[in-house]
């Protein structure tokens, strides 16, 4: 009964832990968790694009064939089917794709919206040169919706208030849709409701474009090409997840092979995931109870430095001996593995004062999940083992590790070496040893991303990188100031500094404007007599605008426009996009055009503090350096931690130095071969390179445990062979994928464990009757 206990204990805590994780742990996605704790406006604001920015929500189309008729006819006939689905907020390719509500509602509001609206504008002669533009226009053909709209609207003003929606600057019409400059593609754009983040989203919204262009092409021979955040966040997880099973399968069969080899048991391999299955319960519980939730990267990046767990239970099975049971087994190998656990689990401890939320959850996943594994192969693993693990005795008694340690202990002064070769290089190398740019950890084809830029220049798309936030503590302060840099960036968009801006004012003017153009507009019998005399000299019928100034007269007391105006319309989400409360501030965003002069612009806005000027290229490499930077120094502290553990567990500061050393030397080693094959170590490399320091201290310390026989010390040989290969194979077949996010681990990992063994063997202890 006692020796059950810890089971029991154990099964109840695994049921407790799995109803946790399952039922009580949300998975988030928020990038929040890996900004700064005390994180300026700027980071929070470029979070907030990266996650919900209307550049973010944007899938751009383009269309390519032989015959340009064919390509505008499917554009339109993709474009209608598109605007029926309710997974878009608008679908644009050139033609009008306003609602009823839309038209209806810019109509009843254009003399508070146009741009246009002056004094002298409906004075007689303005009245005068309108009507004869108008009947001009009636030739045209546009004539039709001028004809509609003329007896309420001979001015004008509905068209100049539907221009800042329908202006879209960079494409060409062409049979009526928007096509590239050289005429090859016919182009079209679509915002998605949701943001590029929500993968189920994007992942209907890119289906349904591609199954509406199916229905469209007919047996016409055109191509869809499809670009934007949201298409590339569903194909990069498409590639990640086929690519991950693909090579998570040949690992299982792999090690599966390699394990059964060994053992002979399929029992045995089974029990090998235990403290591996037991530790990432564990850290997944130890989060969500820390933070109330996991984010998906600490879930990926966890569960990767988690793999030193997986040493524990080989280190167990190879050491059980003939008339041994599992108890003495693990009584004797535990204060090895323990010490081992401990350095690991104060290793990562240290992350837990980190400044970035997302650094400390990857602490408290990997320490609670080393300490929970390390548990389990001590109290657990005894009681569910075989009474005899049936390890081929001609393997055991043939790899005379005495042997073979004195030979390599020939070259013991290479690790040392090495370590220090290897900081020479990277120090005298004169490149950077890191690399901060956050296009480096993007799994997006250098192909894939030349087409994106070639889409967002033909079709004069906001893209993902410049923008200026305005701030104010209220919508209408953000309006107003808006609109003065509106007067500083029109004149650079001119000047060809950049190629065109968006703001919320273009389409909601402040009430400060509103209320100038209200005042503009005159008394109905001012109006009435400016407009008899303009229409003498027309061949309009005298009161064929009796709407006309009814409207103006309607106009000139109506409430003013707000953000929260456009409710009932399509234009909703834009100008919530660009304008909106954040905290106790509101900001207004302002997407830029194709920038050819930063440092110009810069200069422009540098007088007014209250504009912020954002290159999400930059902050994001920036935040990433930041985030980085933390992770390496709080590393150091845990090698200064591991160091003086080391030093009182082995109590030898040369016992100490046996395993920090081949430790070092296979992570610096790993670091300069890596930065020179990478041109600089990104974040995936430096999170593998805590796993390479884990499993180099874990082989490090077992060539350094004392062992009472020849026997014993092959077995310890036999553990650290069968651990290193299959670290070096898992990790192996990951390095042979094309996403740089699972090759830049692969090849860490690989490199590192190889080099973690053979320089741990080379500084091992030699036993007194080995000597």
């Amino acid at each position: 009964m006692r020796e059950r206990l810890p089971v029991f204990v154990w099964l109840v805590l695994m049921a407790a832990g799995a109803w946790i994780a399952l039922f009580r742990t949300p998975v988030s996605t928020d990038l929040t968790h890996f900004l700064p704790k005390k994180a300026g406006i700027a980071e929070q604001i470029l979070v907030e694009q990266l996650r919900h920015g209307v550049a973010s929500r944007l899938l751009l189309m383009a269309l390519e064939g032989d015959k340009e008729s064919d390509l505008a006819e499917v554009s339109r006939r993709l474009a209608e089917r598109l605007r029926e689905n309710r997974a878009f907020v608008r679908i644009d390719n050139g033609t009008q794709g306003f609602s009823a509500a839309d038209r209806e509602f810019l109509f009843e509001n254009r003399y508070l919206l146009s741009p246009k609206v002056s004094e002298q504008r409906f004075g007689a002669e303005g009245l005068r040169q309108a009507l004869e533009a108008r009947l001009a226009e009636l030739a045209s053909p546009a004539g039709l919706l001028e004809k509609e709209f003329l007896p309420r609207d001979p001015s004008g003003e509905f068209l100049e208030t539907l221009r800042p929606w329908m202006k879209s600057a960079g494409p060409s019409l062409r049979q009526g849709v928007w096509f590239s400059p050289d005429g090859r593609r016919a182009l079209l754009v679509a915002e998605t409701k949701e943001p590029a983040f929500d993968l189920d989203a994007q992942a209907e919204a890119v289906a349904a474009i591609r199954e509406s262009f199916a229905a469209v092409k007919g047996n016409r021979s055109v191509e869809l090409l499809l670009s934007g955040p949201g298409a590339f966040s569903v194909e990069a997880n498409a590639t990640i997840t086929q690519d991950a099973v693909r090579l998570s399968l040949l690992n299982t069969l792999a090690i599966t092979l390699l394990l059964a080899a060994v053992y002979r048991s399929l029992r045995v391999i089974l029990l090998g995931l235990v403290p591996l299955a037991t530790g990432a319960l564990a850290g997944t519980c130890a989060v969500s109870l820390w933070s109330g939730g996991i984010h998906g990267i600490t879930l990926g990046f966890g569960a990767t430095l988690l793999g030193v767990a997986a040493d524990y239970p080989n280190h167990l099975f190879t050491h059980v001996r003939r008339g041994e049971t599992s108890r003495q087994t693990v009584s004797l190998i535990w204060p090895t593995l323990r010490l081992g656990i401990l350095t690991n689990v104060a290793g990562f401890a240290a992350m837990l004062f980190s400044g970035f939320e997302g650094l400390s959850q990857l602490g408290v996943f990997a320490a609670t999940g080393l300490l929970a594994a390390g548990l389990t192969c001590r109290w657990i693993m005894p009681a569910l083992m075989p009474q005899h693990i049936a390890l081929p005795d001609r393997i055991v008694r043939g790899l005379h590790a005495d042997e073979f340690l004195r030979r390599l202990s020939r070259f013991r002064f290479v690790p040392p070496l090495l370590i220090f070769a290897a900081i020479a290089w990277i120090t005298g190398s004169g490149a950077s040893l890191w690399n901060d740019d956050i296009d480096a950890l993007s799994p997006v084809p250098e192909s894939r991303k030349a087409l994106d830029e070639a889409l967002r220049r033909d079709l004069g798309a906001p893209d993902l990188r410049q923008l200026i936030v305005v701030t104010g503590a209220g919508a209408e302060t953000v309006l107003r100031r808006s609109e003065d840099l509106k007067r500083i960036l029109q004149p650079l968009a001119d000047n060809g500094t950049m190629a065109g801006f968006d703001m919320a004012a273009l389409y909601l003017p402040s009430h400060e404007t509103q209320s100038h153009r209200q005042s503009a507009l005159p008394e109905t019998e001012i109006l009435r007599r400016n407009l008899d005399e303009a229409l003498r000299k027309t061949s309009f019928k005298p009161n064929a605008f009796e709407p006309f100034i009814a409207d103006v007269s309607h106009a000139k007391h109506t409430p003013l426009l707000d953000e929260t105006s456009f409710a009932g319309t399509s234009f909703r989400l834009k100008i919530e996009s660009l304008l909106f409360r954040h905290g106790e501030l509101w900001v207004g965003l302002v997407p830029l055009v194709g920038v050819a002069d930063a440092a110009q612009l810069q200069a422009a806005l540098a007088a007014d503090k209250n504009l912020i000027y954002l290159d999400l290229r930059e902050a994001s490499s920036r935040l990433l350096r930041d985030y980085r930077r933390e992770a390496v120094h709080l590393l150091g502290a845990s090698v200064a931690a591991i160091v003086i553990l080391l030093t009182f567990g082995l109590r030898s500061p040369g016992g100490m130095l046996r395993v920090v050393t081949p430790m070092a030397a296979a992570a610096f080693v790993t670091a300069a071969v890596l930065m020179r094959l990478y041109g600089g170590l990104s974040l995936y490399h430096l999170v593998s390179l805590l796993l390479v320091m884990g499993l180099g201290m874990d082989q490090a310390l077992f060539f350094n445990k004392p062992s009472r026989t020849p026997e014993e010390r092959n077995r310890t040989l036999l553990s650290l062979l069968i651990c290193s290969f299959s670290a070096v194979m898992a990790f192996g077949i990951l390095a042979t994928s094309s996403v740089n996010i699972l090759n830049a681990i692969g090849s860490t990992v690989a490199m590192g464990a190889a080099l973690a063994v053979l320089f741990a063997a080379m500084l091992a202890r030699r036993n007194p009757s080995s000597a």
